[in-house]
């Protein structure tokens, strides 16, 4: 055996060690290097590579793999274990080691280590779930079932299944271009399991299943998991799959000496893997080049440095590039090696049936009109990729894979499902300056009623209250259409505002109930028209002068509106669009006003001092974010509203509200500068610019700024310029985002505030 630490190799030595392991039999391999070379009528002899485990590490094995590229030596086997079994597996179909190097560059691994998507893959409708909760329990048989907390493999094993399209329809690893297995370790039985036959992306999955971190996967009977626990280094598999000579690259575990024990985390490694310790003793005696890539500070969970590891295992190998040039020269005497077949350009699969399993709740239909494929129909792995995360985007599984299986003279796609139980809970805390602390709960059902409908319910348990109840029933096989029934309430504080000659602080209570016909354009837009009853009323926080107790608004609205929501993270997004547009009209059918304790009920028959009649609303917001460099976002936003006619004598009923860092509800429009709610305003434009500085992983610097052209709503005419700023630290916490920071803000008629005022923020919000 030769190691990293002798790789001045003599020639000599090197060509008896290959006689010694009976790579030849009845013929010297070792013939003079320069002169004729005799025609040798022996079958030519194989090479086996063996590739270990050993997480991000086993990225340098793409460096070794360009040496014997550079060298013209190419491997007749190869085997692997976890990572090994990835990188092995995919050189095994044809792809070259600089393909390789640029697909792991290409990889989110912050994502595919997680058990997340980003928001843009979520329907939705589901979005207002999506990463705003502290946790997510489901309701199973009327118990409440606690996550796992391991990663399910959702959106590695989509990543594996795309990038091993070419060979989905190759059952047996050995006609693969380059013959392959990898093993993994059955939890059941406690054993070995060698993975030679199947669907490739399942196997590498399998054997790269890190315990602790990825959740297992069953094949057949089987429930396995990284084949390093037991075999981290599959040697003596390349020997019985016929290789005469077997060149290795090790980058697992070594065992620990008794200073590398002081620690709970070094004693667990050499318990967990001794049987592995052990496995690799008896399988190097087995290879004839061992190659040792050292690799120190970089986590084996730290998959990002790829240039820099391939790079560590290109210089380990190196020294032997001669003997790898000596050695393909020797083999080529017996003959050339066949070249690879190309299948990396196989494009589609038409498949004879669809078979859908594990799904109890949701129905076949709905899944395979989500996944708009037909039998008999030419698939791509791109529309494949792209339909498997849309149905995971539903939010109905845990999981949902494909496979592709060849039976007899069929080729089946086959979904497998692990599906959310019907009910899920969701619960959260929040504080801010606006609604003060509170408590979010939120159901969600599916299929409540029907197949095809869901109901949630949302609510905010605060002194300023938020619940919204809906429920809607999609139409048609594809689910692009719904009908829905919602239910909205919330009370919110206007800091200032000045109504019959009085100006003090008041208290908005919101409800609107209505039905809608909803037209889901895919995942991120969606377009509505609802027809809504809509009841405001106002009730003034401080002593009246003439005992004012109350105002009260009844309005039918109906409201066409049209969003998109692109953004890959709810909090802290570095790209994609947050658009909202909305046109409606509404009829202001009564109201009532209660002074002292005499209520005065007022239509279109006693309109009193209630401007009662039809006036028209047009709203719209936008935000863009971009990423310029890894650690700064940029994003640019605005704002326009315009309502044709606004009550100004009395009653102020149609007004929206400017001010504070987000907006609290429909009618809020946020800005910097100014306290949650504190301009009442009935038209307005304005621009607004933000930056997000990464200053580390999850704490944030944020600058920002925006100016408004507004016609007050307590203003008879004219326009008022208003301008504001703002600086923040925003930190991700297992709680929720949190965000600190102070603003200025410049109105000419602001006579009750500071213009210099602070926020806060914590947790995630309603």
């Amino acid at each position: 055996m030769v190691n990293r630490g002798t790789p001045a190799l003599n020639i000599s030595d090197f060509f008896i060690s290959l006689l010694l392991k009976s790579f030849v039999t009845g013929f010297c391999l070792l013939l003079p290097l320069s002169g004729a070379v005799a025609q040798v009528s022996q079958k030519r002899p194989k090479v086996g590579l063996v590739l270990s485990g050993g997480g991000s590490h086993g990225i340098a094995h793409i460096g070794v793999l360009k040496v014997m590229e550079e060298a013209g030596l190419r491997p007749d086997f190869i085997t692997g274990t976890s990572m090994g079994s990835i990188i092995g597996g995919y050189y095994a179909l044809g792809y070259s080691a600089d393909s390789l190097q640029k697909l792991l560059k290409l990889m989110d691994w912050n994502l595919l280590l997680s058990n997340k998507i980003p928001q843009n893959k979520i329907k939705f409708s589901e979005k207002r779930y999506f990463d705003n909760s502290i946790m997510s329990l489901p309701v199973s048989s009327r118990k409440v079932r606690l996550p796992s907390g391991l990663i399910s493999g959702q959106q590695i094993e989509n990543s594996l299944s795309f990038y091993a399209w070419p060979a989905a329809d190759i059952k047996e690893f050995s006609k693969l271009p380059i013959p392959f297995m990898c093993v993994g370790a059955d939890l059941i039985t406690v054993k070995k399991v060698d993975l030679k036959t199947g669907y490739l992306a399942d196997a590498m999955r399998a054997s790269s299943a890190i315990p602790t971190v990825f959740a297992p996967i069953k094949i057949d009977t089987a429930l396995l998991t990284d084949g390093g626990l037991i075999s981290n280094f599959p040697a003596v598999e390349a020997k019985e799959m016929g290789a005469d000579f077997i060149i290795g690259s090790f980058v697992g575990f070594h065992q620990f000496d008794e200073n590398e024990l002081q620690s709970l985390t070094g004693i667990i490694k050499q318990i967990g893997f001794s049987r592995s310790f052990e496995d690799y003793e008896d399988q190097k005696k087995l290879v004839n080049i061992m190659i040792l890539p050292v690799i120190k500070n970089i986590s084996v969970l730290d998959f990002n440095p790829v240039d820099s590891i391939v790079e560590i295992g290109y210089k380990a190998a190196l020294p032997f590039k001669e003997c790898f040039k000596k050695l393909a020269d020797s083999l080529n005497r017996y003959g050339k090696q066949e070249p690879l077949p190309n299948i990396l350009d196989k494009k589609y699969y038409s498949f004879d049936r669809i078979e859908i399993n594990g799904n109890r709740v949701i129905p076949d239909w709905q899944i395979l009109g989500i996944l708009d494929i037909s039998a008999g129909e030419k698939v791509n792995k791109y529309k494949l990729f792209d339909k498997i995360e849309l149905l995971y985007g539903m939010n109905w599984f845990d999981k949902v894979k494909y496979k592709i299986e060849p039976r007899n003279d069929s080729l089946i796609l086959v979904i497998n499902c692990s599906e959310k139980p019907k009910t899920i809970l969701y619960g959260a805390v929040h504080y801010d300056n606006a609604l003060g602390s509170g408590l979010l709960m939120s159901v969600s059902v599916k299929n409540f009623l029907t197949h095809g409908s869901e109901f949630n319910m949302d609510s905010f348990l605060g002194q300023y209250y938020r619940t919204n109840w809906s429920f809607i029933q999609y139409i048609g096989r594809n689910q692009k259409y719904g009908l829905s029934a919602d239910f909205y309430s919330d009370n919110t504080l206007i800091p200032i505002l000045s109504l019959k000659g009085e100006t003090g602080d008041w208290e908005s209570m919101n409800l609107s109930t209505g039905v809608s016909i909803d037209n889901i354009l895919g995942l991120n837009q969606m377009m509505s028209l609802s027809f809504n009853f809509e009841n405001r009323f106002l009730s003034p926080r401080y002593v009246s002068e003439i005992d004012l107790k109350y105002l009260s608004f009844n309005y039918l609205t109906s409201t066409i509106d049209y969003q998109v929501n692109t953004l890959d993270n709810r909090h802290f997004p570095e790209k994609g669009t947050l658009l909202k547009i909305s046109a409606g009209v509404s009829d202001l059918i009564s109201g009532s006003i209660k002074i002292g304790s005499t209520r005065t009920e007022n239509n279109k028959n006693n309109p009193g001092d209630f401007s009662l009649g039809r006036f028209y609303t047009l709203k719209g917001n936008w935000n863009q974010y971009f990423t310029s460099t890894d650690k700064l976002t940029f994003s640019v936003s605005g704002d326009i509203l315009y309502v044709s006619r606004c009550d100004s004598l009395t009653s102020h009923n149609n007004f929206f509200l400017l001010g504070g860092m987000t907006s609290l509800n429909d009618r809020s429009i946020a800005m910097y500068g100014f306290h949650p709610n504190e301009i009442p305003v009935k038209q307005l434009a304005g621009l607004g610019i933000g930056f997000d500085w990464r200053l580390l992983k999850d704490l944030h610097l944020n600058l920002g700024g925006n100016i408004f052209g507004a016609k007050e709503a307590d203003r008879a005419g004219g326009y008022s310029l208003l301008a504001g700023y703002g600086a923040g630290l925003g930190y991700m916490s297992i709680i929720g985002p949190v965000r600190v920071g102070i603003m200025n803000g410049f109105y000419r008629h602001e006579k009750y505030f500071s213009k210099i005022k602070g926020y806060i923020s914590v947790g995630f919000q309603f």
